[in-house]
């Protein structure tokens, strides 16, 4: 039985409802379900949650952390807390090492000192610290640095949409011929699993959406780079083209709460605009089912794992062109992509979208197809254990200590 060692500073249950926690989480099933052996390598947890996942091994690692916040944290405290997790790693009788981002870079150090065998393998996401703002990405030198080594070390770097494939060689500074596309998976029937008609009903009624068309649907963390205040801006510029019971529904929370509800207020969208807050995963796909289109107007984004979610239920989609989006958005097939933080670019495909009732229909059907064929888990899982098979046989590369000196505080 092949052994695995993932190691991730966070994974769902234990810590935020993020997609590349739920990721983690889910390929590990997967593979425990596929006959694979799975040892998952984590922070401590942020969350009073017990562990549940038979079949799946979970040790936790903890560190002496430098107390500080924000960026600092990440920067001090994440390489150190990957250099302890890589020990318990090497210490496993694992066949190999998979890693999330920066969590692979202690593992890098250890092959490189002879201290680990099994290869490594990284998928670096969606790499949002290299292309923020300059003061950030000066902040993130150090972080930026400790992602090189350990890609240089990686016998394969897993990029989860097409636009990653170009930005790890780009930003990792790693040959393209090491980069393997593979998304992050969905599984499709577990989604349709979660329709029920009793609950759309009760939603229906509790949330007062009888009539309300066309229904609009959003989910994602209240954040300002998730671009809400844009759809606000596309809404206004639409209003008197709508319908006059247009509802705009928007799952999540977040920092950006307060800000929204203030332009809600400007726009006199108290009658077309509904901040739901989190609710549980049988309400948010049964949302999925009652909507008439979905909306994700983010600025900078992962695979986006709510976009994959939206096309299991035959949704309409329109989006922006970043991250993993455009992989999962063909033009006029089965949605649209406008740039980012044009809100007007965005009314305007918003009313294209919604022009043909008939066309909307067939737009989701493609979506579901597309969910179906190129994100369902049982794809990806046969991607990615055809990856572990092809470099299983080879050795590392092995990277040049010189690269980070040993005794970097890295």
């Amino acid at each position: 039985m092949m052994h695995v060692a993932f190691l991730s500073r966070a994974v769902f249950g234990l810590h935020s409802y993020g997609g590349m926690e739920r990721h983690v989480l889910e390929l590990a099933r997967h593979l425990t379900r596929a006959n694979v052996r799975v040892t998952i390598i984590t922070m401590p947890p942020t969350r009073d949650a017990q562990w549940h996942e038979p079949g799946i091994d979970l040790k936790i690692v903890e560190t002496a952390r430098v107390p500080v916040r924000g960026i600092a944290d990440r920067v001090l405290n994440y390489p150190r807390w990957s250099q302890a997790a890589a020990r318990v790693a090497a210490a496993l009788p694992v066949d190999l090492a998979h890693a999330q981002g920066v969590g692979g870079y202690g593992y890098a150090r250890l092959l490189a000192k002879g201290g680990a065998r099994a290869p490594l393998i990284i998928n670096p996401q969606g790499m949002e610290e290299f292309k923020t703002t300059f003061a950030k990405r000066a902040a993130y030198v150090p972080l930026h640095a400790a992602a090189r080594y350990a890609a240089k070390c990686a016998h394969a770097l897993i990029a989860s949409d097409t636009l990653t494939v170009q930005d790890i060689p780009r930003f990792l500074r790693v040959p393209p011929e090491r980069v393997v596309l593979i998304p992050n998976g969905i599984d499709v029937d577990a989604a349709r699993n979660w329709v029920s008609i009793d609950v759309q009903r009760v939603l229906v009624q509790r949330l007062q959406l009888s009539q309300r068309l066309p229904l609009l649907l959003s989910v994602g963390r209240l954040e300002q780079n998730k671009g809400f205040a844009v759809m606000l801006d596309a809404l206004a510029r639409i209003r008197s083209f709508l319908p006059s019971k247009w509802l705009w529904l928007l799952v999540g929370e977040g920092p950006e709460r307060a800000a929204l509800q203030e332009k809600i207020r400007k726009y006199q969208f108290r009658d077309h605009v509904r901040l739901l807050g989190n609710v549980d995963d049988i309400s948010l796909h049964n949302l999925y089912e009652l909507a008439t289109l979905f909306v994700h107007p983010t600025l900078f984004e992962g695979s986006s794992l709510v976009t994959l979610e939206a096309m299991c239920h035959a949704r309409p989609l329109v989006g922006t062109l970043v991250g993993g989006i455009p992989d999962k958005i063909l033009r006029g097939q089965n949605g649209y992509l406008v740039p980012p933080g044009d809100a007007q670019a965005l009314a305007d495909k918003i009313l294209l979208a919604l022009r043909d009732p008939n066309r909307l229909r067939g737009m989701g059907n493609v979506s579901y197809q597309i969910a179906r064929e190129r994100f369902d888990w049982r794809v990806v899982l046969a991607q990615t254990l055809e990856l572990y098979q092809a470099v299983l046989p080879a050795r590392a590369p092995q990277p040049r200590l010189a690269d980070v000196p040993l005794d970097s505080p890295l």
